[in-house]
């Protein structure tokens, strides 16, 4: 029998618990047949956060949760500045409200802060800030972001946080008290929910307001919305444990890389780009006739020869992965 596929390739976190799906064996099913109410959870993730729940809105995963941003503070006459490279949804969310995309370059030297602010003016809808990058796994720091939500009074700063628990700093709690900021993040990469697709935003009660009215009413199910709340009463040393051995796996990958002539970049996320040079698609393909999927971008300005690989958190697929790699890059292939 064939060894199962390792997907590295989507950034997914770990299998939760096996008890939660004793949990949702145990659902009323009274949940099935009435509309899903989110303020459970919202309560829960506020006092988590320590603030007030009318602070939170769940959504159908952080996606959702950008799509509603954007289309309710970006428009034809109101831009959305975003530093690139970076997660590619933020340009099919602005081409969705008709609102023009003012790209910065995002070096490897550190946030670009003075170029963003220099690109601000009266258009300026929404400020896009994905930290950690995705797919770089870059950072930005509090002040960075508070200097540009001072000088962007008129827009929005949208903080991306998905993969916050694998960063050195959740910048969370250093903006609660920004009126323009607002802070998205998710259930689908450390706490192991990609598939129950529950996100959540918060901000100041006018910006949560405006984008709470922007969706649906009921936009994530009941079921997945009671397995996100269990997940979270169930505590976070999983979590701990899960996020402190994905970050030994990063030092070690991006030594592993390095040491084989990639340019591997230092990552604050769940993941490690690396640049393969002319050798990019002779690894992609290695790998994957080795049963490993990696994410690679063709046609992205300036990632055409760079793959992402998602660290899987796991000592016996993280050994796999090692050793798949080892193989490939030991191959007659193109020069990095």
């Amino acid at each position: 029998m064939s060894a199962r596929l390792l997907r590295l390739d989507s950034n997914e976190g770990p299998p939760p618990p096996r008890a939660l799906l004793a949990e949702l064996a145990a659902l009323d099913p009274e949940l099935l047949r009435r509309y899903s109410d989110s303020s459970v959870l919202e309560a829960a993730l506020a006092d988590r956060i320590d603030v007030t729940p009318d602070r939170v809105v769940v959504t159908a995963g952080a996606d959702e949760a950008l799509d509603r941003i954007c289309r309710a503070y970006a428009g034809p006459d109101r831009s959305v500045l975003l530093p690139v490279p970076t997660f590619d949804m933020f340009e099919r969310f602005a081409a969705l409200a008709g609102a023009p995309i003012v790209r910065v370059p995002w070096p490897e030297n550190g946030f670009p802060v003075d170029d963003v602010l220099g690109r601000l003016d009266a258009r300026t809808g929404v400020v896009v800030v994905v930290t950690p990058n995705n797919p770089t796994g870059a950072v930005a720091s509090r002040q960075d972001v508070r200097r540009i939500a001072a000088a962007a009074r008129n827009a929005v700063v949208l903080i991306d946080h998905a993969y916050v628990e694998y960063a050195d700093e959740d910048l969370t709690p250093a903006l609660l008290d920004l009126e323009n900021v607002i802070v998205v993040r998710t259930m689908s990469k450390a706490w192991g929910l990609a598939g129950c697709r529950v996100g959540y935003a918060i901000g100041s009660l006018s910006v949560i307001a405006v984008v709470r009215s922007a969706g649906a009413p009921y936009p994530v199910a009941a079921p997945s919305l009671a397995l996100a709340l269990a997940r979270l009463r169930a505590g976070e040393a999983t979590l701990r444990d899960h996020v402190t051995r994905v970050r030994e796996e990063r030092a070690t990958l991006r030594d592993l890389l390095v040491s084989r002539g990639a340019a591997a970049r230092a990552s604050q996320a769940n993941f490690v780009l690396a640049d393969f040079g002319g050798s990019a698609t002779f690894v992609r393909d290695g790998l994957r006739a080795r049963g490993v999927l990696v994410r690679d971008f063709p046609g992205r300005a300036g990632l055409e020869t760079s793959l992402r690989i998602t660290l899987p958190g796991d000592p016996a697929d993280y050994a796999r992965l090692s050793a798949a790699l080892e193989s490939v890059l030991g191959q007659e292939a193109p020069a990095l």
